[in-house]
C-alpha cells in the first residue's frame, strides 16, 4: 500500500469514474484501475463495485476507505508541520501573563498569531504576583505579559515593550464593612484575602502594615474573586477581573486614607535578552509593538 493508492481511490471515490479520476489526476484510466487492483489484491478483497456504470465502494470498501482518508489526512498535516519547521519556524512557543494584566489586546494577538502560524503549539500560562515574570527568569516561558516597574531590570537581561496599563482595586463585599473604611485598622477584623507570593515580592504586602492581619492565601486570582463575593474577607484584586461585579455592586472599594487603596502601572511584554526570538515570537512582538503605536 503506498499513499499513492490511497490517494487514487480517494479521487476514484469523489469523482464517481475512472474517466473523471485520470482527468483530474493526469493519469491514464488503466494506471486507476491497476492502482487500485494491486490494492484488492495485497488485501484479498474488493474495494470498488464495478457492476454499475458509477463506480461505488462495497462494503469492506467503505470501511477501508475511511481509514484511508484518515491517513491522506495525517500525511497532508505532517507535510505542512515539516514545512513549517523548515522554514525555522517554532514548533512550540511558552507565553505566560500576569492576571492583572487586561485580557482583551493578549487575546487579539494571539488570535493573529494561531491565523498565521496554525502549526505552532502554544502553552499560556496565567499567574498572578510576578509569577509569569519568574517564569521568564528560570527559563519556562519565552514571552510573557506582565506588570512592571523599572526597578525589575535587575532581576534579569530584559527586553521589554509596554503595551498597556493596569488598575488593581482595594475591595470587599458590602456586608463586611457596611458603614465603609477610613482607616486600615477597621481591615484587620477581617481576613485578608490574597494570592501565592513570587520571587518578586512588589506586591500589598508591601503597601499596608501586614501585622496583626489574618490571611488566606489563593492559587489565583480567580480564587480570590470567589472568596471576596462570598463575603469572606477583602482583597486587592486587578480592576478587569471584577468591572462586572462592581457594576452590579456585588463588590466595593474600599477607601482607607492611610494606605493605598489602588495601584497602578504598566504592563508590558517581556523577553529575555539571552534568548532570540523566532519568526512566531518575533511576530508575536511585532504585533504588539503594532497596538502599542496605533
Amino acid at each position: 500500500m503506498t499513499l499513492d493508492q490511497l490517494r487514487t481511490l480517494s479521487k476514484i471515490v469523489e469523482c464517481g469514474s475512472l474517466k473523471l479520476a485520470a482527468e483530474s489526476l493526469h493519469k491514464t484510466q488503466p494506471a486507476l484501475s491497476m492502482a487500485i487492483k494491486k490494492l484488492e489484491e495485497e488485501y484479498g478483497f474488493k474495494i470498488l463495485n464495478r457492476d454499475s456504470y458509477r463506480l461505488s465502494l462495497t462494503e469492506e470498501g467503505r470501511s477501508f476507505y475511511r481509514k484511508a482518508q484518515e491517513l491522506l489526512l495525517t500525511s497532508q498535516q505532517l507535510g505542512s508541520l515539516g514545512q513549517h519547521l523548515g522554514a525555522g519556524n517554532e514548533p512550540l512557543i511558552r507565553f505566560a501573563l500576569d492576571q492583572a494584566c487586561p485580557y482583551s489586546q493578549i487575546l487579539n494577538v494571539l488570535k493573529q498569531c494561531q491565523q498565521q502560524y496554525p502549526l505552532t503549539e502554544f502553552k499560556v500560562f496565567e499567574k498572578s504576583r510576578f509569577g509569569a515574570l519568574e517564569m521568564l527568569q528560570t527559563g519556562q516561558a519565552d514571552l510573557v505579559v506582565s506588570p512592571w516597574w523599572p526597578t525589575l531590570y535587575a532581576a534579569g537581561d530584559f527586553d521589554t515593550l509596554q503595551i498597556g496599563h493596569f488598575n488593581i482595586l482595594l475591595v470587599a463585599a458590602p456586608e463586611l464593612f457596611p458603614m465603609g473604611v477610613s482607616h486600615s485598622e477597621q481591615l484587620k477584623s477581617q481576613v485578608h484575602l490574597t494570592v501565592e507570593t513570587s520571587i518578586f515580592r512588589f506586591d500589598s504586602d508591601s503597601i499596608m502594615l501586614d501585622k496583626g492581619v489574618r490571611k488566606w492565601k489563593a492559587q489565583d486570582g480567580f480564587t480570590v474573586k470567589q472568596l471576596l463575593l462570598a463575603g469572606l474577607g477583602w482583597g486587592y484584586v486587578p480592576e478587569h477581573l471584577i468591572t462586572h461585579e462592581l457594576e452590579r455592586g456585588e463588590l466595593v472599594r474600599l477607601t482607607p486614607k492611610d494606605i493605598e487603596y489602588s495601584v497602578s502601572g504598566e504592563v508590558r511584554l517581556i523577553r529575555s535578552l539571552e534568548v532570540s526570538l523566532g519568526p512566531v515570537a518575533s511576530m508575536i512582538w511585532h504585533s504588539f509593538s503594532q497596538g502599542a503605536h496605533a
